[in-house]
C-alpha cells in the first residue's frame, strides 16, 4: 500500500543508567532529507541511527529528535576546544562591533556553542544506551510508519476513484469520435450543397475529404496509450515503497496524452471531456507529491 510523506512517531526505552525518547516527524520532500537531534550521550551512535532510518524511510524530510533522562554515571570526559571558543568570540567580537553593541560576550554565550565542549563517553557505557536508542527509534518508527500508512490508504482511494473517473470519460471520448467524422461528413457535404446551389455531391472529393479529416483527427493510438497509464497507474497505487515518483512520472505521461487529444480533436463533446480529465490529472499530479 502507498503511504503518506507526512507523519509522526514517539516511543521510550527505558534501561538501567535511565530513559530513552525517540520523536520523529516527516513532511514532504522530493529526497530523503534528515535532520537531527540528538542528547550528547547519543551523538556517538548518528551513523547506526542513520543506518535505522534508511531500512524504512525512503523519501521525505525527516526531523528526530533523540533524548536521554537519566546520569552517565562512569569514564565521561569533558573536553572544551579552546580554539573554537576563541574563533567564536573572535567573530563576535566583530559583529559586535559593527553593530555597535554593548552588552559582554561571557563564558555561557560560548559554551552552548556547537564544538566548543565535547563529552567523551566509555565504550561500556556507550554499550549500554545503545539498545535503548535501537528499541525507541524502531518503535519509533513502526508508529511513523503506520502513520503514513494510515494517510496513504486515504490517497489511494482518492486517487483510483480519479482514475476511474478518467476511465469512463476516455470511453466517452472514444465512442464520440466516430459521431465526429459522420457529423464532419454531413456538414461537408451540406456544405457543397450550399455553395453549388444544391447540385450533386461529389462523393469522391467527399470521401477524400473525410479521410483527410479523419486521419488528422484520429486520436486512437492517444487513447490505448492513456487507458494502459492508467492500468499502470492504478497497479503502481496498490505496490508498497516509495513509489511517489513513478507515479508522478506516469501522471505527467496522463497529461501528455490528453493534450494531444485535445489538440487532435475538434468536437465539442470531446474538448469537453478533454478539460474534465485535464483537471482529474492535476488534482492527481497534487496529490502524489505527499507520496513516499
Amino acid at each position: 500500500m502507498i503511504r503518506s510523506m507526512t507523519g509522526f512517531g514517539r516511543a521510550q526505552a527505558k534501561f538501567r543508567n535511565g530513559k530513552i525518547t525517540a520523536e520523529i516527524k516527516t513532511v514532504n520532500h522530493k529526497f530523503l532529507d534528515l535532520s537531527f537531534k540528538l542528547s550528547d550521550p547519543i551523538m556517538p551512535f548518528e551513523d547506526k541511527i542513520k543506518e535505522v532510518l534508511h531500512k524504512s524511510v525512503k523519501r521525505g524530510k525527516i526531523n528526530l529528535n533523540v533524548s536521554y533522562d537519566g546520569t552517565i554515571s562512569r569514564d565521561v570526559r569533558v573536553e572544551i576546544n579552546d580554539k573554537v571558543a576563541k574563533n567564536y568570540y573572535n567573530a563576535m567580537s566583530q559583529l559586535k562591533k559593527k553593530l555597535g553593541l554593548k552588552d559582554e560576550i561571557t563564558i555561557k554565550d560560548l559554551v552552548t556553542l556547537p564544538g566548543v565542549i565535547n563529552y567523551s563517553v566509555a565504550e561500556k557505557e556507550l554499550s549500554e544506551i545503545w539498545p535503548a536508542v535501537k528499541k525507541a527509534l524502531e518503535d519509533a518508527v513502526k508508529k511513523l510508519i503506520r502513520d503514513r500508512e494510515k494517510e496513504g490508504r486515504a490517497l489511494h482511494s482518492d486517487l483510483a476513484g480519479r482514475a476511474k473517473n478518467i476511465n469512463k470519460m476516455v470511453s466517452v471520448i472514444k465512442a464520440s469520435t466516430h459521431l465526429n467524422i459522420e457529423e464532419y461528413r454531413k456538414k461537408f457535404a451540406d456544405k457543397i450543397k450550399d455553395l453549388t446551389n444544391g447540385r450533386e455531391v461529389d462523393m469522391g472529393r467527399l470521401e477524400m475529404e473525410v479521410a483527410i479529416y479523419a486521419k488528422n483527427s484520429d486520436i486512437s493510438e492517444e487513447i490505448t496509450r492513456l487507458k494502459n497509464h492508467l492500468v499502470n497507474f492504478k497497479a503502481t497505487i496498490s505496490e508498497s515503497g516509495d513509489v511517489g515518483k513513478k507515479l508522478d512520472f506516469i501522471a505527467q505521461e496522463l497529461h501528455r496524452e490528453i493534450n494531444t487529444i485535445g489538440s487532435k480533436a475538434g468536437d465539442f463533446r470531446i474538448a469537453k471531456n478533454v478539460i474534465e480529465i485535464k483537471s482529474e490529472v492535476e488534482k492527481i499530479r497534487e496529490q502524489v507529491k505527499n507520496l513516499e
